[in-house]
């Protein structure tokens, strides 16, 4: 068993219907990694239960959880299938922008996306990814022109994650002079998957989190109208709205932690009564598996005492200060869960390699948490220049 944990009833309730799902995920887990096939009926449950709006205020028609609720939840959602959890992730990072932009400016068009993707229980996706484009939240690549009733957009994405399953389609362009890279406006929008000229492109075939089809796509002349806009800002903005964004990235680590509880769990279940012989007990008894378990168990303490203490505090700080702590603590995350993973095949043993035993795929998905923006190396710089008010680039653009 995993260390028990203290949790409030609302996390319970929420927790106690991800361990549900799960269980049951864990069950086809394998065969989708194998197939690269997408849970389709993993994502029937997660809309009939309402755990895909439970981040939705209840006011409007979800489940008014906090950051730390869905952070427990999500690690516990991981446990039975890491890329279905991360790819919900990816629409609850959307919908927590489009509800920090509701409330922040009580804007009447975020408000009625919103509501809509409550009462229909919409799966939203997509991308602000771009190839080459290291801080797209700046100044997107993808332009915008204006026209009658909205706006005519172009470009290229990157890890529209859950992208064949998608009700409707985030992405973000910038309208303005191309030789002044400081000036005009970034839309942000959610658009209906089959909007002409948004192309899906079958290019997913990766190491890990094969089953979360995380396409490239593009956007060729799609029309965008003026109400599937939900925020509209400055390009290069420094402090202010880009805080809304700060809270994507962070929630990713619950998951991360999610796959290294299912792998420390399982070593301990399959380590227990393991004989080796000539040893006269099992290999639970052996110096060099249960120390490793006690490290698993440390990494994993630390990595949840960092989140969840960051998600505790995020409704009581300044955005920007809780930003800094935000990407420490996901980035502890991170580095321990892979840290677990590693640990919980050398622990195994060589039978690890195997794909009969789930090690080998904890050990390719868990990996797939050191490319999401913002990485380690960025996160380190970030702190680092933050701390002595060092510009973030040349182009004297910052994270918010």
């Amino acid at each position: 068993m995993d260390m028990q944990q203290h949790h409030s009833p609302g996390e319970q309730h929420w927790i106690g219907i991800a361990g549900r799902m799960a269980d049951d995920f864990a069950l086809r887990a394998a065969q989708h990694d194998e197939e690269r096939s997408f849970p389709y009926e993993n994502y029937e449950q997660l809309r009939e239960t309402g755990y895909s709006i439970m981040t939705i205020p209840t006011e409007l028609g979800g489940g008014g959880v906090s950051l730390l609720e869905r952070v427990k939840a999500q690690e516990r959602l991981a446990q039975g299938c890491g890329p279905t959890a991360l790819a919900i992730n990816m629409h609850f990072n959307i919908l927590g922008v489009v509800t920090d932009v509701w409330r922040t400016t009580k804007d009447a068009r975020a408000e009625a996306l919103l509501r809509q993707i409550a009462a229909n229980r919409w799966i939203v996706g997509g991308s602000g990814s771009e190839a080459n484009n290291a801080v797209t939240v700046l100044r997107p690549k993808a332009t915008a022109e204006p026209m009658d009733g909205g706006w005519k957009v172009s470009g290229k994405k990157i890890f529209s994650t859950q992208s064949i399953a998608l009700d409707r389609y985030f992405s973000e362009a910038t309208w303005g002079p191309s030789d002044n890279p400081k000036e005009g406006k970034i839309i942000s929008f959610l658009i209906p998957r089959d909007t002409p000229g948004l192309l899906m492109k079958d290019d997913w075939n990766t190491m890990g989190m094969r089953a979360t089809e995380s396409r490239s796509t593009e956007l060729q002349d799609a029309f965008i109208p003026d109400d599937a806009i939900f925020l509209e800002r400055p390009v290069f903005t420094r402090g202010g709205v880009l805080s809304l964004f700060l809270k994507a990235p962070f929630s990713m680590g619950g998951v991360y932690i999610g796959i290294a509880v299912a792998a420390r769990n399982f070593v301990v279940e399959f380590m227990r009564d393991r004989p080796r012989f000539p040893h006269k007990q099992p290999m639970s008894h052996l110096p060099s598996v249960y120390n490793k378990v006690g490290e698993m168990d440390v990494l994993i303490e630390g990595a949840r005492a960092a989140m969840w203490k960051a998600g505790a505090e995020v409704e009581h700080e300044d955005i920007r200060m809780w930003g800094r702590k935000s990407v420490a603590a996901r980035m502890i995350a991170i580095e321990n869960s892979v840290r677990v993973v590693d640990l919980a095949m050398r622990t195994v043993g060589g039978i690890s390699y195997y794909k009969r035993l789930p090690l080998e795929r904890y050990f390719r998905d868990v990996r797939a948490g050191l490319f999401h923006p913002v990485d380690a190396d960025d996160t380190l710089e970030l702190l680092g220049k933050t701390a002595f008010d060092i510009s973030m680039s040349d182009d004297e653009a910052t994270w918010g």
